[in-house]
């Protein structure tokens, strides 16, 4: 059709160029005048012919075999065909104007978004006003995250292509008011930015590969705990990399998955509802440069499973190799009216975790065990004894049980419980002079409703520990916390907690160095938090 009509197109523009000083020079006559009209009619049924042939070739183009490089369209691109986009979350209409993120035309495009925080549910739920996310098993997480997307596009009708990547950004701000009144020592007070990251999740382009990269601020203060020499804090606030790991999954072709880089390992959940981080956290949260292998079953009622390996900076002898691993084994199941999570761990050497490399005492310049990796510096600079050593007499393997149980809409129950299997040799921590074998356990009770129209919860939360003193933990802990959201994407916390010390003349020992002493006093704490996510 094209080929006729283009020399009847030509014919015509001729002609009207011919026309036209004929129609200057005679303007006045009505013939004329009814000739121009007519013709400007025929034009403009030309310009809507032209326009029509366009449209039509565009719609029946074969696609060309090279990518396209044009850049992303930065205004809203018109869908002439395809199915119509109302699924849940886009809200699009049916008619006229469809806006979407990204180019469908252009293979290979990426896009960048933001949001939702990972781990924090923001909905409401029973257990909705969960905080302090641990980050375990957080590449289960991610890929239950991009399976939930996945199923969004196939609702909206779009298939997701294997050739696009994208990159999903999250991250929170942190800050805290505290009072604190101590049973030894002077009271104090402080406001602090407590926390802040930046989460970059990497999604494809294949849908079996992802990568999350985590960006986080570091807010210690002063040249003993601090990377930079100066006691000034705000000059301690570096950003640095928490987490970075590759993963290969795809939940919705199998329940199995693999990841490898820096983690924090699945020993323990650690979940709470408290503004504190629990004593089991504080203790046996592990993070390592590791390779992962797990297995995630994806119904209502499924097993879980994961096993780990990676070298350990805790040794034995002079070897420095992959000396270290664990397992984790879990079930969930859901009936009508509750839910529950319940699961164990093992981990091969407990002396690689966080909380024992690198322990609560407030060293200063007088040398305290300050952790299996604590350096010189930190321990009061050059000229003083080492606080810590990683070369142990013989590793120590624990065990981690953590079950939750969600009632309804409004209840919810939590307990964890970690133990070393062995004492630690009395040369690497000691505990009244014999080998500590430490424990925590962590139980908390919460309640969750609707105040004023915001979602709220309060929580009752008890604590304890054994032979954890060297590691600058309290024997009892009892908290009291008030959340709530006022705000989207926001969390609004009060915290009241109660902790009590080892009794008194209790000593303790870490590395040959000596740790703190039991004062059977107590400490009482009030904090007030607020946290923003995107």
């Amino acid at each position: 059709m094209r080929r006729q009509l283009k020399p009847f197109i030509i014919g015509l523009s001729l002609l009207g160029l011919m026309q036209v000083p004929a129609f200057a020079q005679a303007s006045d006559n009505p013939q004329i005048e009814k000739l121009e009209k007519q013709m400007a009619e025929l034009q403009n049924e030309l310009s809507t012919l032209k326009t029509q042939m366009k449209v039509h070739h565009h719609a029946h183009k074969t696609p060309s075999p090279v990518k396209s490089t044009k850049p992303a369209p930065l205004v809203p691109q018109v869908v002439n065909s395809g199915p119509i986009i109302n699924a849940p979350p886009y809200n699009l209409p049916q008619t006229g104007m469809r806006y979407l993120p990204i180019d469908l035309d252009t293979p290979g495009q990426s896009f960048v978004s933001t949001g939702p925080y990972l781990g924090v549910p923001l909905e409401y739920s029973g257990s909705n006003l969960i905080i302090n996310n641990p980050a375990i098993n957080e590449d289960v997480s991610l890929l239950k995250l991009r399976k939930n997307i996945n199923r969004r596009l196939e609702e909206a009708g779009i298939v997701h292509p294997e050739d696009r990547g994208h990159l999903l950004l999250s991250g929170l701000a942190e800050a805290q008011a505290n009072y604190k009144n101590k049973g030894v020592g002077g009271n104090s007070s402080d406001i602090d930015l407590t926390s802040a990251k930046l989460d970059a999740y990497i999604l494809g382009p294949s849908s079996w590969t992802s990568g999350l990269i985590t960006f986080a601020y570091e807010n210690d203060i002063g040249s003993t705990s601090g990377v930079i020499t100066s006691k000034h804090r705000v000059s301690n606030s570096r950003v640095f990399i928490d987490k970075a790991f590759i993963t290969v999954g795809d939940f919705t072709k199998s329940p199995y998955y693999g990841t490898i880089g820096q983690m924090y390992v699945p020993f323990g959940t650690y979940s709470t509802n408290l503004v504190t981080s629990p004593m089991t956290k504080t203790m046996a949260r592990t993070k390592a440069r590791a390779l992962l292998l797990g297995y995630q079953g994806q119904g209502a009622d499924a097993m879980y499973a994961s096993g780990y390996v990676f070298k350990g900076d805790s040794y034995v002898g002079n070897s420095k190799k992959i000396n270290t691993g664990g397992l984790n084994v879990g079930y969930r199941f859901k009936r009508e009216g509750y839910n529950s999570d319940i699961g164990a761990g093992v981990i091969n050497n407990i002396a690689d975790s966080i909380g024992m490399q690198r322990t609560e005492n407030d060293v200063g310049s007088t040398p305290l065990f300050g952790g299996f990796g604590s350096t010189v510096s930190r321990c009061g600079g050059a000229g003083t004894a080492l606080c810590g050593s990683e070369q142990l007499v013989h590793r120590v393997p624990a065990y981690d049980v953590h079950a939750l149980l969600g009632l309804g809409q409004h209840w919810n129950l939590l307990g964890e419980y970690v133990r070393s299997s062995t004492q630690f040799n009395p040369n690497d921590l000691s505990f009244n002079g014999r080998g500590a074998q430490p424990q925590a356990l962590n139980t908390e009770l919460a309640y969750t409703f609707t105040a004023f129209d915001h979602p709220t919860s309060f929580v009752g939360g008890y604590g304890m520990t054994q032979d954890a003193l060297a590691l600058g933990l309290p024997a009892k802990r009892y908290s009291l916390v008030l959340n709530t959201s006022f705000w989207r994407d926001t969390l609004q916390s009060l915290e009241l907690r109660h902790d009590i010390d080892y009794s008194g003349n209790v000593v303790s020992s870490g590395s040959g160095v000596s740790g703190p002493t039991g004062s059977g006093r107590s400490d009482n704490v009030i904090t007030a938090q607020f946290d923003i996510y995107f």
